[in-house]
């Protein structure tokens, strides 16, 4: 189930290309938030030595935290171009500006190293965001803040540092380990849920290779990609405590007992102009069957658009294998992409599932594909 699904269809050439009226995003407005050299433009803070997990033991006597930029053990360090993060001390890496209203994208890597009591544990870390409060609000720690799972098989997830509840499309799911939870759902009702909330699908990359993840924050919404597919989605987060909408903070990238690395960790501000595209695919419902593959052939006939992912909704989405243009990308007026399209053997028969894009804004509006299983 990992990137042997997502395989990411990169088009050879600019003039390809181009002679289909897609252009490849130029860096323009992106932001480079770690410079491959060093710790500019970030804070990093340890907690004690002598904590352990997550369980707040009063018998554990105090000892003060490692605290604020300062890191003997070099939990946090810069080598050949990447951050790498020992996760042997819980702590965290926070930028020092607050951000709004942005476009995150980065790339991780597992290490090798695991370190008590999650050494028999998934790998683990996280992209906290809307982070404020003081560096050791959860678990002597971390900030106030939401988090986008990075850990182990499961990137994409909700998780919560009380940082807000917000809205989502949830319904109840059984889980690898039996066990009862919320998934998000773009067929559930909107209801407001501060637990955690398991992502649609499993897009990661496999083991050794880079995954990349993405987060569109817009307003008091919130998005989640993983190798070019949306797997999750918040809105209207809200403080309860403050009454009122949580729009921004800081960032933060957690040490949580595991080694992992990252690089091309960018942002750049969203533009609230709105397109508008109107896309037509050459096909309304496509069946795909196991050993073929079918071609999904999408023509712009409206104003250019930027397209920034994919979604696939419904159940066992990642029986369908839909190789992506390398994202963001501009489709011009007249413009087409081509999206190969095969099946995963040993699926459930006559499967549907609906394939829309998504830009920024959210998804692109009166476009919808059913993919179908063939038995």
């Amino acid at each position: 189930m990992k990137s042997s699904i997502v395989q990411r269809f990169v088009f050879s050439l600019m003039m390809v290309l181009s002679g289909f009226g897609v252009v490849a995003q130029k860096p323009t407005g992106w932001k480079q938030l770690f410079n491959g050299k060093d710790l500019t433009g970030w804070d990093t803070y340890l907690r004690a030595t002598n904590l352990t997990g997550y369980l707040d033991d009063p018998a554990i006597p105090y000892e003060p935290p490692i605290g604020l930029n300062n890191d003997p053990l070099k939990v946090f360090t810069v080598h050949d171009g990447l951050l790498h993060i020992s996760g042997q001390i819980w702590g965290a890496i926070t930028s020092k500006e607050s951000y709004s209203n942005y476009h995150l994208r980065f790339e991780t890597k597992w290490g090798q190293k695991k370190w008590a009591p999650k050494d028999k544990s998934l790998r683990d870390g996280g992209l906290l965001f809307h982070c404020s409060g003081p560096f050791d609000y959860g678990f002597k720690c971390w900030m106030r803040s939401l988090e986008m799972q990075i850990q182990e098989g499961e990137i994409g997830d909700f998780f919560n540092v009380d940082g807000g509840e917000p809205e989502f499309q949830a319904a109840k799911t059984t889980t690898r380990n039996n066990e009862t939870a919320e998934q998000y759902d773009p067929s559930a009702p909107l209801k407001r849920y501060g637990g955690r909330v398991y992502r649609s699908g499993d897009f990661e990359s496999p083991p050794g290779e880079w995954t990349t993840s993405e987060m569109v924050a817009r307003q008091a919404d919130a998005v989640f990609i993983v190798n070019g597919f949306v797997v999750n989605r918040l809105y209207n987060i809200f403080r309860q405590d403050l009454q009122r909408q949580v729009t921004g903070g800081k960032l933060q990238f957690q040490s949580e007992g595991a080694e992992y690395f990252y690089r091309k960790i960018e942002i750049r501000p969203i533009s609230f102009g709105s397109a508008r595209p109107a896309l037509v695919s050459n096909h309304r419902e496509l069946g795909v069957s196991a050993g073929q593959t079918q071609l999904l052939e999408i023509t712009n006939q409206g104003e250019a658009v930027e397209l920034i992912a994919a979604e696939l909704l419904g159940k066992e989405i990642e029986q369908f294998r839909v190789q992506l243009p390398t994202f963001p990308l501009v489709l011009k007026k007249g413009g087409k992409i081509k999206l190969p399209v095969t099946l995963k053997p040993g699926g459930p028969a006559s499967n549907r599932v609906k394939f829309r894009l998504e830009t920024v804004l959210g998804p692109v509006p009166d476009f919808e594909v059913n993919l179908v299983a063939n038995p």
